[in-house]
């Protein structure tokens, strides 16, 4: 049996850097552009589940 977590990504312009937030696992990236910052927070969530993401973050909010 398979369970999915939907997971959130915010992501927002502080001055030279993007910063991205997955709120439920309560981990935050930053990178130079904002597909940088989705894809170290991506990284860093297969990190803290201990396997890949298939479909990515469920909803994506910029501000």
């Amino acid at each position: 049996m398979t369970i999915r977590f939907p997971f959130s990504a915010t992501i927002h312009q502080e001055e030279d850097f993007y910063v991205s937030i997955c709120p439920e696992a309560d981990i935050i990236c930053k990178g130079n552009t904002v597909e940088e910052a989705i894809e170290n927070l991506k990284k860093e969530m297969e990190k803290f589940l201990g396997e890949e993401l298939p479909e990515g973050f469920s909803k994506i909010t910029f501000y």
